[in-house]
């Protein structure tokens, strides 16, 4: 959408939420890895508005730290006591100047809306649509966006009169036993005239049952000025539902996994084998003829080369894969592996690691903070840390970087065509030269010459019968015991 210079987008995210049960904000619980409020700024950004500005109120804190690291260019106005919608909005009178001409008033706990919604709503908003017979154009002081649902309860009613116009809306707990069977509803999702709305919130009373500022009182009034009020209905009744409890969170990310994986696997050339278990964050980016299997988690900022199989079992946050990788079963944070990679199962990649192409971390492996260079091998039972390992090393299992002296990180360096033998430990700090060969069993604490053979082991002894004087003396100790 083109900049909307003058539009002015305003979040309402004050509220505790108190059917979450929850000290965090109510839109700062997530719908997969993002909290619902993302989704909503996300939405909002889309119109290129001229500010945003976001309500805050109960933990107000965490969800302004949110912000600034995340949505920067939106500007928080705290809200002390939680007084009802059109108290909050007023709350941004304050920015109020003459350049404003729409102000859009979004819910922060609406996640599902999107930016098209919104984008149709503002057009009828400025009277781009014309009216059924052609003739003009319409003119509203309001739009409001609408829904029309089988079971109504909870939402705000929209009155009409027989023209189909809006006389008021009113909420589940003020309307009468007509009202309440009203089907068409209100989504909290308005775009006014900037200075209609300011002038009308100054005389704003909290004649309700819950003694607060409802917004919607002020549609009223307009109306009995003979202001126009739209409603706008949106297409897809989930779109403007709302999330007050826990339930309601759980259907949302539901709706929310099955948006982001449809577009992958329509838009984008990513095979799901069961995209119900499949679970990919907003930022994702997924390449073509990638495969995720079931039980599988990519969050962040991550992105998937094309051609990787990914799964079953596969956690990923922050993570880039490159082409034709293959991940099971393992979790990777803040990690970038090269083309070709074999990963898992059971495998732990933690932040900091780097691999290059054809690497094999194996099974029961974790990896800390390392590069690990082309044709390299870590098949099993192995934890590297703090390590920088050249081409084609062979790692043996249960083989240690002991990359930690209880005081600070230390740093392991392994050169080109490097094999350690299986169960050594490398105490850093330490290097292994090109083309050397650890003996297995060792303990390397001095650094290894380029095509050295290392070996640090104790002589071994063989003592002829021993086993059978061993077994004895422990079955006399053994009846000496019994005989007590």
């Amino acid at each position: 959408m083109k900049a909307c210079n003058n539009l002015i987008i305003v979040i309402l995210a004050a509220g505790k939420g108190k059917r979450m049960l929850s000290s965090t904000p109510k839109v700062m619980h997530k719908i997969l890895d993002k909290p619902m409020i993302h989704y909503v700024l996300k939405e909002a950004y889309k119109l290129n508005p001229a500010k945003v500005y976001v309500v805050t109120g109960f933990g107000h804190e965490e969800l302004e730290k949110y912000l600034n690291e995340n949505y920067p260019m939106s500007i928080p106005v705290f809200q002390e006591e939680q007084l009802g919608t059109g108290h909050a909005v007023n709350m941004v009178k304050k920015y109020y100047d003459n350049t404003w001409e729409e102000v859009m008033i979004l819910p922060g706990d609406s996640p599902l809306v999107k930016s098209k919604t919104l984008e149709d709503m503002y057009i009828n908003q400025k009277g781009r649509l014309n009216a059924k017979d052609g003739s003009h154009r319409e003119n509203f002081s309001c739009t409001l966006v609408s829904s029309i649902i089988e079971n109504p309860y909870g939402y705000g009613r929209i009155v009409k009169n027989k023209n189909d116009e809006v006389i008021k809306i009113v909420e589940e707990r003020d309307a009468s036993s007509e009202e309440k069977k009203i089907a068409e509803v209100n989504s909290s999702i308005y775009c006014f005239k900037a200075g209609v709305l300011f002038d009308y919130l100054k005389n704003l009373k909290p004649d309700n049952s819950q003694k607060e500022f409802y917004l919607t009182d002020i549609i009223e009034e307009m109306i009995k000025d003979k202001h126009r009020v739209s409603t706008f209905k949106a297409k897809d009744m989930l779109e403007v539902s709302g999330v007050n409890d826990r339930l309601a969170l759980s259907n949302a990310a539901k709706i929310m996994q099955r948006r982001i994986n449809e577009e992958l696997m329509l838009s984008s050339g990513v095979s799901m084998t069961d995209p119900e278990l499949v679970y990919v964050g907003d930022d994702v980016i997924i390449s073509k003829d990638v495969i995720v299997h079931p039980n599988t988690y990519i969050f962040g900022k991550s992105e998937i080369g094309k051609g990787c199989t990914i799964g079953p079992s596969a956690q990923l946050y922050d993570c880039k894969i490159g082409k034709n990788t293959s991940i099971n079963s393992a979790v990777l944070i803040e990690a970038k592996l090269g083309e070709n990679n074999i990963i898992g199962p059971f495998s732990y990649i933690r932040p900091g690691t780097i691999t290059d192409d054809k690497v094999k971390i194996g099974g029961f492996c974790e990896v800390k903070k390392s590069k690990v260079g082309k044709n390299s091998k870590i098949p099993h039972l192995t934890y590297i840390g703090d390590t920088e390992m050249g081409q084609n090393v062979n790692i043996g299992a249960s083989s240690v970087t002991c990359n930690y002296d209880g005081y600070a990180k230390n740093k392991t360096v392994i050169g080109n065509d490097v094999f350690i033998g299986s169960d050594t430990m490398l105490v850093p700090p330490v290097e292994i030269g090109n083309g050397a060969i650890v003996a297995a069993g060792s303990v390397i604490t001095e650094n290894v010459p380029d095509d050295s053979l290392a070996i640090v082991r104790g002589r071994q002894v063989n003592i002829e019968g021993g086993a059978t004087k061993y077994r004895a003396k422990k079955e006399i100790e053994k009846n000496k015991g019994a005989n007590k």
